[in-house]
This record gives C-alpha cells, structure tokens and sequence, in this order.
C-alpha cells in the first residue's frame, strides 16, 4: 500500500505540478483542521461509552450512536457549505501560488470538501469498532479504501485525467469507504442505532467528559497543525506540499502507536471501571513498552528510507531538502508515540483535564517558538518546532499524568522511555555513521546500515523491556510451541 501511495504522489507532482500537489496537502491539512474543530470529543466518549455499557445498557448505547449520528451528519453537511462559499477567499488570501489561477485552486478545494463532509461520520462509525475491540474491521475497510483510492488515482493520471478528474475521485472514493463503513457497522448495531435521531438525555450524561475532550481536540489541533499552517502562509505552496509529505509518510508509522493505545484504551477504561487499578497499571506498563519498543525502529527505517524514496518520487535536490526536516519529524512523532500510552491512560480515567491544561499553557510557550523557527530556517524549523513541542509536553505533562495516574515518579517515567530512545540513538546512529555515511548514502548502504542497526537494536530491547511485557510475550512462545506440538 505504501509503494502505491508513493507511486500515485510521484504521478502527482510530475503530471500535475508542485502548485496542484500543495493544494492537495492543503486540502487535506483544511480537513484535519476544521473536523477537528468540529469533533466536540465525541469519538473518544463513544469508544469510553461503548466498551462500558455496551452489554449492560444497550439502549443507552443505541441512543448514543443515534445521537452522535445525528451531530456527525449535520456537522459534514455544514462542513460543505463552509467551504463552497470560502473556497475563492481562503485561495486568494492564504495560499501562495505560483502555476495555476485561483479559480482552479478554489474548484479543486470545492470538489474535495466532499470528502471532508464524510471524515466526522467515518470517525463515529470507526469508534463503535474500537469500542467493541474489534479494530480489525475498520481496519480491513481503511486498507481496501487507501488501496482503491491510490489505485484509481495512477489509472486515472496515466489515463490523462487532469486536476477536477483527480479531485472528483478523491471524493467518490472517500464516499465509498463511508459507506463500507455503514454497512459493515449495521450488522453489528442494528440498522435502527446508525438512523440520526438527537437524545438530549444522552448529552447530559455525557456532557462534561465529551466537552473536556473537545477542548483537548481544539488544543491539540492548534499544536499538531501549527507548523503546517504557519509553513502554508509564510512559505510558497509548492514547499508547503513538500513538508506536507514528509509529515505525513513519517506520521504513517504513528499510526502503529496509535492503534496500539486505541486498542488498549477499552480495556484500560473496562480495568478503572472495576477498580482495578493493579491491573490498569499493569496494562499501562505493557502497552508502553510495546509502543516505545516496537514504533522506533518504523521511525528510524523512514529515515533511512527518505534520500532514496524522495528521489524517486520528487528528485535529488529535494530528497536533499527533506532530509534534514524528515529526521526531526520522526524523532517528534517517536516522542509523541512515547505520551500516548500515559495519555490514553488519563482519558480511561477519566482526567482528559491534564493534557488540556498542558496544551494551554503551550499556546504561550511552544506557538511563539514555532513560528520563529519557520520564520528563521524554513522546512527544517518547521521539523524543529515539531521536536519543541513534545519537549514541552515531556516536561510539563508528564510529571502530571505520573502523579495522578501513573503512580509513579516522573524520573522513572524519563528512564524507561529515553532507555528505548537511548538504545535506538546508539543501534541506528552507529551504523548510519559506519556503513551509511561512508557508503556515500547508496540504497545497498543504507538497507545494510539499517539491517545492522535494527539487529543491535533488537538485541538490546530483549534486555532493556519491562518484565511484564517480557513474561507477555514469553507467555505467547509458550502457547506456540505447545500449539505446534500439538499439531505435530
């Protein structure tokens, strides 16, 4: 899926142009920003809901779908509207162009906000999945829809479609993946939880959880989006959707952290639910190391991957470029992999206040500095202002969360983490110095530098993770073996 991705985006940009491909990003960017601005937390109220009352109040769970429905639905359509009558301004105003005319910027956006309109309602539905542990069905829908929509996009530039062409499809697909999603939901909820009807009673219920969590949203979103809308206005387009790219191929890897917390979060709200708070902890401790340990190497395998991959999809002089800004994005998005087991744990307990008050006092400490390091050295400040953040956030929020969740001390909390970071800097930064480097960066010697990186970084991780992810997994050789013996 990934080298499709790669495939369709080198199309992208050598048929269409850098200016189309930066309204792409532009437009994606557009989307992550108003439905999270929009999302009013109810997705993560659905997944805390879903996994606690599923079984013992089911028509309490139906009303809340039926409602969260109703407020997805109507918020997609306003979506539409918005940015129809917007479109021709936020062109004329915001973006830098440099090929093509505002009229067909402003069109391409108009066509795409369809896809937009249907992002809060795949949300819902992906949140009743996890809800019930069982990720892997939206899962399989997001593999067939990302594999179509790629697909469709070479055929289509290959075909001689031009920008509304490429634009309609991103749309049409996204409009079937939504429906995918509603079918695949039905069977298991009832075609009756998925019809929008507004439940006042399920909003009061849920009110102070779900607007904390909103808060949060908006929050992160100022944090997690500034560099990319600060970079959109002060930089031309065309650099815009560069930085978009890279953003995005190294954020792929934070998807495997992200699905690692999503799918312990229902347990870790089902273990505070029942007082069990050894257990949570356990689980904690569990889904930390596997998230520290097992994102990492994703994150170093992106960075030696980067020249030789952005060579081929773009050209050398911007594989040189992007370099640089890639390996800050995937140490801030390793850092961001390393808080979200602590933070899905505050939200399974209830306390999504903590992460809210960090990200309010970084409005006035990280916002300033990410627009001086953009302002001051471009694409890599931008990368720069990623790697401040979470900074901020290791020293502010951690010490909280650790107090008031974690029950431990925020030294410890340091030690386990920067071992996996320590480990990784040592086994990948070696063998990029010793066989890479000197290698002069060819692709056999940055596959053989990072081969040896990953084994001395394997090695090292059988020592270094917590005894309760090591008797987990010991446990799972145990039950293999004896499967296979069995089968013997």
């Amino acid at each position: 899926m990934l080298a499709l991705s790669l495939i369709a985006v080198r199309f992208i940009f050598r048929q269409l142009g850098a200016d189309i491909f930066g309204i792409i990003y532009f437009s994606i960017t557009l989307a992550a920003v108003i439905t999270t601005v929009l999302e009013l937390g109810i997705s993560a109220t659905t997944v805390r809901e879903i996994s606690r009352h599923f079984t013992s109040e089911p028509a309490y769970t139906t009303a809340l779908i039926q409602t969260a429905s109703f407020v997805y639905w109507a918020m997609g359509l306003v979506i539409v509207v918005v940015i129809f009558v917007a479109a021709p301004v936020l062109v004329k105003n915001w973006i830098n162009l440099s090929s093509i005319d505002t009229g067909t910027a402003a069109t391409m956006i108009r066509i795409m906000s369809l896809s937009t309109m249907v992002v809060l309602p795949r949300a819902l539905y992906t949140s009743l999945f996890r809800g019930r542990q069982r990720m892997a069905l939206n899962n399989s829908i997001d593999v067939v829809a990302a594999v179509g929509q790629q697909l469709g996009i070479v055929i289509l530039l290959k075909l001689g479609g031009g920008a509304f062409t490429f634009a309609t499809w991103i749309s049409a697909s996204a409009l079937l993946a939504v429906l995918a999603y509603v079918v695949l939901a039905s069977r298991f909820f009832g075609w009756r939880a998925l019809v929008p009807r507004f439940d006042l009673g399920v909003v009061k219920r849920n009110l102070r959880f779900a607007t904390l969590m909103m808060g949060n949203s908006l929050l992160a979103l100022v944090h997690t989006s500034a560099d990319k809308v600060i970079v959109s206005k002060l930089l031309p387009v065309a650099d815009f959707g560069l930085y978009g790219f890279a953003s995005g191929t190294v954020g792929r890897a934070a998807f495997v952290a992200g699905a690692i917390t999503q799918a312990g979060f229902p347990s870790l709200s089902s273990l505070f639910e029942a007082g069990d708070k050894p257990g949570l902890l356990r689980q904690y401790r569990k889904l930390q190391d596997l998230v520290c340990f097992g994102t990492l190497p994703l994150f170093a395998g992106i960075i030696f991957a980067a020249r030789p991959v952005y060579t081929y999809v773009f050209n050398p002089v911007v594989a040189e470029r992007l370099l640089l800004p890639t390996m800050l994005l995937a140490l801030g998005f390793a850092m961001n992999a390393a808080l979200s087991t602590p933070y899905v744990t505050s939200l399974a307990m209830g306390k999504p206040q903590i992460a809210a008050r960090a990200n309010v006092v970084a409005l006035f400490v990280v916002l300033p500095v990410t627009v001086l390091l953009i302002a001051s050295y471009g694409l890599v400040g931008a990368g720069a202002s990623w790697v401040f953040y979470h900074l901020f956030a290791f020293a502010y929020m951690v010490p909280m969360i650790c107090r008031e969740c974690l029950d431990m001390s925020p030294w410890r909390w340091y030690a386990q983490v920067f071992r996996a970071f320590g480990l990784a800097f040592v086994g990948y930064g070696l063998s990029w110095l010793l066989i890479a480097s000197p290698g002069s960066y060819s692709l056999l010697a940055l596959t053989l530098a990072y081969l040896v990186g990953s084994a001395l970084f394997v090695l090292g991780a059988y020592f270094l993770i917590g005894a309760d992810l090591r008797d987990t997994v010991t446990n799972m050789r145990q039950t293999l073996f004896l499967r296979k013996a069995r089968v013997l």
